[in-house]
């Protein structure tokens, strides 16, 4: 993006803000990407209840769950969506797809995440030849910062408080001082600094993917992986996830990669012709 557009873009934003809250850009990572030469790529994983082959007399009901991972492609106003079970082999089949559709050469990569510590290993095993970016989505760093705040901070009232200064400046990609403001909480609002240290470590953690939100939202880029939680919704909780309902790893596996045919319009090639277009698609009505 070039840079005399952003440059504006962080006057506006610091029109309103003082202090710690404005963008600052020396902490800026490196450029901005151009939507129109970016495919924005968001992972998550999604646990349906796991069927037991056999239980014997007596045992216990553990519950345990088969991990699918949905993949949400978007370029321009292209939209595709993978989805099965076992990361590796979606990481694999995402990186055919960027590949099928010249995604690989030329173009900027941006990965949206929940923080998983899975998928960012997934991503440094399988993308070390060439340069992407991951961001953390706004939405799991908020809830994260209040789950962690609510055990750490003495009642709501206070919790609330903290939590609308500190996400201030992590809206504003000042993870540093959101850190230190943390650290120096007093002992009267301060309930267990255990979980506070956990807060700081977190957000220590994921540094390198907190940006700067503000800037980003000014810019009209994104900042949230939304795309692929409603993919998630449509490729697999609205089927899988009932009262009830238990499902084998093949048949978990086998059902999302259908429900994910239909999604991405190409139910009438798959079952009449055997074959897959596996091409950006603006045919996505239910996850529009």
């Amino acid at each position: 993006m070039p840079e005399e557009k952003v440059a504006k873009a962080i006057e506006r934003c610091n029109a309103t803000r003082t202090g710690q809250e404005r963008v600052d850009a020396a902490r800026l990572p490196g450029r901005l990407e151009d939507p129109a030469e970016t495919a924005y790529i968001s992972i998550d994983d999604i646990g349906v209840t796991r069927q037991k082959e056999s239980r014997k007399p007596g045992s216990g009901r553990e519950t345990k769950y088969v991990e699918n991972t949905v993949v949400h492609v978007a370029h321009g106003s292209g939209r595709y969506i993978l989805a099965g079970v076992g990361m590796e082999g979606m990481f694999r089949l995402l990186i055919a797809f960027l590949l099928s559709n010249g995604l690989m050469k030329g173009r900027n990569l941006v990965f949206f995440t929940d923080g998983a510590s899975n998928i960012r290993s997934s991503l440094e095993r399988l993308f070390p030849y060439r340069p992407y970016t991951v961001i953390l989505d706004w939405y799991h760093l908020e809830k994260k910062c209040r789950e962690y705040l609510s055990s750490a901070l003495k009642g709501k009232d206070i919790r609330n408080q903290v939590s609308g200064e500190l996400l201030k400046y992590l809206w504003a990609g000042n993870t540093e001082y959101a850190a230190d403001y943390l650290l120096h909480l007093g002992d009267d609002i301060v309930r267990n600094r255990e979980w506070l240290q956990k807060l700081i470590q977190y957000l220590d953690k994921n540094y390198s993917y907190i940006p700067c939100y503000a800037l980003r939202k000014e810019l009209g880029l994104r900042n949230s992986s939304n795309p692929v939680e409603k993919a998630n919704d449509v490729a697999v909780a609205q089927r899988q996830k009932h009262n009830g309902m238990s499902w084998s790893k093949h048949g978990s596996s086998a059902l999302s990669h259908i429900r994910a045919i239909y999604l991405n319009g190409e139910a009438d090639t798959w079952f009449r012709e055997k074959r897959l277009g596996f091409q950006l698609s603006a045919d996505e009505e239910e996850c529009a």
